[in-house]
């Protein structure tokens, strides 16, 4: 009689003892995985970062003149050069998606006129049946966007505006 109920007390120690312990590892686990997950946004925002820089900062859009180079400045005809040959050319496209990867460039022009000028669009989509139709669907589960303000400079009127460049980032 003894034997069964010590048998029993260290049973019921046992079953208090993993009781806590799955108790436990679902506090530990759930905040491991809110811990991942505030990693996961702070990289694609470090990512979506690295493209604005860029972007911001790519060779073939600088204001060069002779040695010296502005910040923050790209030049309005190379820019609408390199938007045609983006538009029209696959293989650059393909070109820069090693350097963008899933993201849109728009370049806007806000003072003195009002133009926009997408520089670079790429964003992944998925074919699903919508309503028994065929339909291309974006499959990105975020979109960081973020906006710079830049010099915008026209050669040929040696003229400077104000312009914004916009860079959305599909994560």
């Amino acid at each position: 009689m003894r034997a069964q109920i010590k048998m029993f007390e260290t049973i019921a120690v046992l079953i208090v003892f993993f009781f806590l312990l799955f108790t436990g590892s679902i506090f530990y686990f759930a905040a491991q995985k809110s811990s991942l997950q505030k990693e996961k946004v702070k990289a694609s925002e470090q990512y979506a970062l690295q493209i604005v820089l860029k972007a911001l900062y790519m060779p073939e859009l600088d204001c060069s003149f002779l040695v010296t180079q502005k910040d923050n400045c790209i030049d309005k005809i190379k820019l609408t050069k390199l938007a045609e040959l983006m538009s029209s050319d696959e293989t650059a496209q393909t070109d820069y998606y090693s350097e963008f990867g899933y993201a849109t460039i728009t370049v806007s022009e806000a003072y003195p006129r009002h133009t926009n000028t997408t520089l670079y669009n790429n964003v992944l989509t998925k074919t699903e049946k919508i309503l028994g139709v065929d339909k291309e669907v974006p499959a990105f589960t975020a979109n960081i966007a973020t906006q710079s303000p830049i010099l915008l400079y026209d050669a040929i009127q040696d003229s400077y505006a104000f312009g914004i460049i916009e860079v959305n980032v599909y994560v």
